[in-house]
């Protein structure tokens, strides 16, 4: 059985579509479609049956996928294990990760592991916490970062840092609709919101002994923090964000800090060893890289990504409508 042709199986079976699995990875969808009818070929029997746009797996598929990711951890191991005779960090470590931050935060933190240790490769997969925590997806990485979402699950789960939310908006917003001054002023503003997977998320801030959750009006949602920053800085709302990820825009005067005395309760950065019994020494490195990674005296060279003004296509400065 050919391991490239089982390894792209489990990644087609990941999404239920070629199409998508090509765009997740970065590969070309022919080559996959190609090394899938090999495998198929090679077994004698079908993997996939169409179901409207998607992919569904037939019984033997089911049966393949149950073997697939415990083969290929088989095969990383040994290749850790032969690096680790040879005293090298190497290997491909596969990191799973809720997608919230990524481009400014998981894209940092893994470009700068990287400037350490040049001889792992990555493999960075994004997924909503529902799919990302199932059983057989565990087994497809050697780590997973999520925000704030530990659970009494048996796994080894290690605090990497904390963070807090604040409210933020653009200049321009600010000068349209007032400057609120506490949370009784948010009723005449609009939000730009968060999407979880059950609904909209509230802003839950405190000050002292004080509690309020608030639910502003807003015409826009997305499940993506940096689409919510990019609306923010355009002047479509208030923004409820973590500092670390407002901090640039801040500096560079796309967004000010609103109510600076309130503050979420911190939430968990976190880090998952899915076989804690076995780490491997890249998976080590990892880890200790992260902690260092959010240490006070840590200095990040690299890439850095921030949301400008917006600019229309003469170069101006667009006013949103109101």
């Amino acid at each position: 059985m050919n391991l490239d042709a089982l390894e792209t199986f489990t990644k087609i079976a990941e999404v239920r579509s070629l199409s998508a699995a090509a765009k997740l990875h970065g590969l070309p969808k022919s080559s996959l479609s190609l090394k899938l009818k090999q495998l198929e070929a090679d077994l004698g029997t079908a993997l996939f049956l169409r179901e409207g746009r998607g992919l569904e797996l037939t019984d033997a598929g089911t049966e393949l996928l149950k073997h697939a990711h415990q083969i290929l951890a088989a095969c990383e191991s040994a290749r850790s294990a032969i690096a680790e005779v040879r005293d090298d960090v190497a290997g491909t470590l596969r990191i799973g990760s809720t997608g919230e931050f990524g481009t400014a935060f998981n894209a940092q933190m893994l470009y700068a592991f990287r400037q350490h240790y040049p001889l792992v490769k990555l493999d960075l997969v994004f997924f909503s916490p529902d799919v990302l925590f199932t059983p057989d997806r565990l087994q497809s990485f050697d780590a997973i970062i999520s925000w704030d979402e530990t659970g009494d699950d048996g796994h080894a789960w290690q605090t990497l840092s904390m963070a807090t939310f604040g409210l933020f908006a653009s200049p321009d917003y600010i000068a349209r609709s007032g400057l609120p001054l506490g949370p009784g002023d948010l009723a005449d503003h609009r939000g730009v919101l968060y999407r979880h997977a059950v609904g909209p998320q509230s802003w839950r801030l405190q000050r002292g002994g004080e509690v309020v959750d608030l639910l502003p009006r807003s015409d826009f949602m997305s499940n993506d923090y940096w689409t919510v920053k990019y609306f923010a800085v355009a002047g479509e709302g208030i923004a409820y964000l973590p500092k670390f990820f407002a901090h640039i825009e801040c500096e560079r005067g796309h967004l000010v800090p609103l109510m600076s005395d309130w503050e979420s309760d911190e939430k968990r950065i976190e880090i998952r060893l899915t076989r804690p019994k076995f780490v491997s020494r890249k998976t080590a490195a990892f880890v200790e890289f992260c902690k260092r990674y959010f240490s006070a005296g840590f200095r990040f060279q690299g890439p850095r990504y921030y949301v400008e003004t917006v600019l229309g296509a003469n170069g101006h400065r667009e006013e949103p409508s109101q």
